[in-house]
This record gives structure tokens, sequence and C-alpha cells, in this order.
């Protein structure tokens, strides 16, 4: 678990926290979300127990959760996070295209579904509308 800024961020900008159990993806992710000026990376969990721990820590505005994960997948990631800090919106991010995946991220309480393979506009617009309120499906 990696908590990457102690300090708070000024109002305008969106608490993100990464997880994902590759190194090189979360990494990936948290590099091109930095270019966007209004996200700031909080965290970065490799499992699901890391990024519950980061959320009650951090409180963030958003949660980028990948779904196969050693110790706590990221469905039941999803159901501790949105029971124990209701306001963080959880975007699972996943490698799986199938109906019964995006049924469960719905009923763990995940705002929205990325599919791994999409591009980067992608991610951003599914980022985007799930900030706004909105289910993202992809």
């Amino acid at each position: 678990m990696q908590s990457l800024n102690e300090n708070p961020a000024p109002p305008s900008l969106t608490r993100v926290i990464v997880v994902d159990d590759h190194d090189l993806l979360r990494e990936s992710l948290r590099s091109m979300l930095e270019c966007e000026g209004d996200l700031q990376i909080v965290g970065e969990a490799k499992d699901g127990q890391e990024a519950i721990e980061l959320c009650l820590l951090h409180r963030p505005d958003l949660v980028l959760m990948d779904v196969r994960m050693p110790r706590v997948d990221g469905f039941e990631a999803t159901r501790r996070i949105k029971e124990e800090v209701g306001t963080t919106k959880v975007l699972i991010m996943s490698a799986y295209n199938d109906h019964e995946y995006v049924l469960e991220a719905i009923r763990a309480g995940a705002e929205g579904y990325v599919l791994k393979l999409a591009s980067l506009k992608e991610l951003h617009e599914a980022v985007r509308e799930v900030l706004c309120g909105e289910f993202r499906y992809r």
C-alpha cells in the first residue's frame, strides 16, 4: 500500500486511488491520470484490502478498481468501501467483458465498469461520467 500524498488536495481536485495487482498497469494508470489537471492520485493499492485501508485514510472521490486480486477481490472491496466510505465512487476496471461481472459490479455498488482494453479517451470519459453521477459501462 502506497500513500502518495499526505497533503490534502485543493477542493478543485478530484482525489483518486488506483487499485490493481499488476504493478505496470497500476503505475501506467497513475502516470496517465496525473496528466489530467483536475485529478490527484492520492494512493495506490495492489489488492482490495489495501484499497479499503487507503479509502478509510484518504476518503477519495474515486477509486479505479481492478476485479481479480489477491486477499480481497475488487467486488468485495467495492462493497466494503461503499459501506464504510459512502461518498467514494468506484469505477471497476476489468479485462472481462462478461455480463455477470457487470451485474456483480452493480450489486457491489460500483458506479461504472470499463474494460482494460478501452482507449485512454474512453477511460477519461468513464471517469468523468462516473464523477458526474452517471453509471458508465464501456
